[in-house]
């Protein structure tokens, strides 16, 4: 009896040990589809396996239960053939390894989200430049100096925008009149695009509507002009207004303007043209005569002619009246928004050159705002150059508070005194 209970102990032992044997082979096989570690040399496996056996039951039994998970979403492994096997299994196995390594790079590149885009910030390019520079371009410097034949020049720029001051001059163009020249200095407003368009045309529209008109006994300009008015006054008044058509064509809604203070000289007379706030004042005997009337809306007159075309004028919280609350000139180039009440028709003072006529200064509101006419002409007047002089009223406006662009020009009168 005991003799057949230890018989079937032994038989009970030696099918468990069958059944151990065979669940390793199982396990061993399925982790080598699944891992390059565990298929290689029959070695490794054996040692893999006494791994396996010296693994604790309770992670063991994890094992199993993850190999089997892995079985049931596992593709079925891929049929070799046997002189495959023969000739390099390990190298069969190698290339299964790299495939699943790639297909697991597939899958978390597919779930990964995308880049972020970089877009470049986008430059300065809306606005159409002329003599300051070509759209899109670097801009001009902020502050210059120039130095011509009979004129000079200093110019900075605020610290609030961009420059948008201009200027121009013409000498070389005076159809064999050795006594035509013009000078120009500019101011923009909402952009540089006006003030380039104005800076690089109207001297030249002037110029050409001037030697146009000399000659002539009867031309249309003349025709239209009032009683009061000259050939040469309505020659610049006629340029006046089709640089402004000009740019208002050019613009096609877009908004910006400028101001101009212009002077002409011709046969012994000087013309001086202006529209907005920059001024031309003249130094006759150290004595300062202003040649333009500021176009403001503080001016009872402009503000009469606007409310009678239509439109009105309030005055804003630091006191400065402004054209339907937007603009503080009433006359401008451009502006074509408000073109119906911000004309282009320029004020034209005509004055005989006369002994006594030394010089005249052009400046842009950047000055005017903070210097007074009789102290612009005593700063040329006591300086050692005409060119140190525009340095001077420069730096004086910004001593004074000025922020806004500067432009000073100085003209010599006296070298067309005849």
């Amino acid at each position: 009896m005991m003799l057949r209970t230890f018989q079937f102990l032994c038989s009970v032992a030696a099918a468990f040990a069958r059944l151990v044997r065979e669940l390793r082979k199982a396990v061993v096989m399925a982790a080598s589809a699944r891992s390059p570690l565990l298929s290689v040399s029959p070695a490794a496996l054996a040692s893999t396996v006494g791994l396996i056996a010296a693994t604790p039951l309770a992670l063991r039994r994890k094992a199993a239960v993850a190999i089997q998970e892995q079985l049931l979403v596992a593709p079925p492994p891929a049929v070799v053939p046997a002189k495959a096997c023969d000739a390099g299994s390990s190298d069969v196995v190698n290339q299964q390894a790299e495939n699943d390594v790639m297909k697991k790079k597939a899958a978390w590149a597919a779930r990964r989200r995308p880049s972020r885009l970089l877009i470049p910030a986008a430059d300065d390019a809306g606005e159409v430049a002329a003599s300051w520079g070509a759209a899109a371009g670097p801009e001009k410097q902020a502050e210059m100096e120039v130095e011509g034949e009979g004129f000079w020049l200093a110019s900075r720029a605020g610290p609030r925008h961009a420059m948008e001051d201009g200027y121009a001059v013409i000498t070389d163009q005076n159809g064999g009149d050795s006594q035509l020249a013009f000078y120009g200095v500019y101011d923009g407003h909402g952009g540089r695009a006006a003030v380039d368009f104005v800076s690089e045309g109207l001297g030249r529209n002037v110029v050409s509507a001037v030697l146009a008109a000399a000659g002539a006994e009867t031309t249309r300009v003349e025709e239209e002009a009032s009683p009061e008015d000259d050939a040469v006054s309505a020659a610049i008044r006629g340029a006046y207004l089709k640089t402004d058509t000009e740019l208002l064509t050019q613009q096609q809604g877009a908004s910006g303007g400028a101001c101009a203070a212009t002077a002409l000289v011709k046969g012994g007379d000087l013309y001086v043209a202006h529209l907005g706030d920059c001024r031309a004042v003249l130094s006759r005997g150290g004595a300062a005569a202003a040649l333009t009337a500021d176009h403001t809306c503080a001016r009872e007159d402009e503000r009469a002619r606007i409310e009678r075309e239509g439109g009105y004028v309030s005055r804003s919280s630091s006191g400065v009246w402004r054209v339907h609350g937007s603009l503080a000139v009433s006359r401008a180039f451009g502006d074509g928004e408000l073109k119906r009440w911000v004309v282009a028709e320029p004020g034209i003072t005509r004055l005989p050159l006369r002994a006594g006529c030394e010089f005249l200064v052009i400046a842009s509101d950047g000055l005017w705002d903070k210097v007074s006419n009789q102290e612009a002409v005593d700063a040329v007047a006591r300086s050692r150059s005409r060119a140190a002089s525009c340095r001077e009223l420069v730096d004086m406006a910004r001593r004074r508070g000025s922020r806004d662009d500067v432009t000073v020009m100085v003209v010599d009168l006296e070298r067309f005194v005849r």
